[in-house]
């Protein structure tokens, strides 16, 4: 017999009947037979295009990475619709909508520019941050200078 204290295992937790997590695994399964449906209806170029979504009120959600898909899967709403009421799995559906969203890996990425370093230009700026009599704005020039000729500040090594 187990302690009280002791901790349950995970498969223990997901296989309890009634538990938010079975309903949750129950809900995910269901999530994945529908994407498997909506995949084997679709022209073999649009399968690895179109995600899935939710069912609400009739309303089964498609995301794509382009609008030209969803236009194009907006021609096909028609006869996706008439294949799909016969499945148990899509009870109810009344229209598809399309969704336009980029995938993880292609999302815009930001690019650094990397400065060359320029002791010249690092120089310039140096010597204008030694006639400034605020200490602050010294401070950032003389940052900006160390960074601008590639040389870190003191206190940054």
């Amino acid at each position: 017999m187990r302690d009280p204290g002791q901790l349950k295992s995970l498969r223990t937790l997901i296989n309890r009947s009634g538990s938010h997590l079975e309903t949750l695994q129950l809900e995910a399964s269901i999530q994945a037979k529908r994407a498997q449906i909506v995949e084997s209806l679709l022209p073999s170029e649009l399968k690895n295009e179109v995600a899935t979504g939710d069912l609400n009120c009739g309303l089964l959600t498609l995301y794509v990475v382009q609008a030209g898909l969803a236009t194009r899967l907006r021609f096909e709403e028609c006869n996706l619709i008439d294949a799909l009421r016969s499945d148990p799995l899509f009870r109810g559906i009344r229209r598809i909508q399309c969704r336009v969203r980029s995938r993880h890996h292609e999302q815009k990425t930001v690019v650094t520019k990397t400065i060359q370093p320029n002791t010249k230009a690092g120089s310039s700026i140096q010597e204008f941050a030694e006639t400034l009599a605020d200490e602050e704005l010294k401070r950032h020039f003389q940052q900006l200078a160390a960074r601008v000729s590639g040389n870190q500040l003191p206190d940054q090594t």
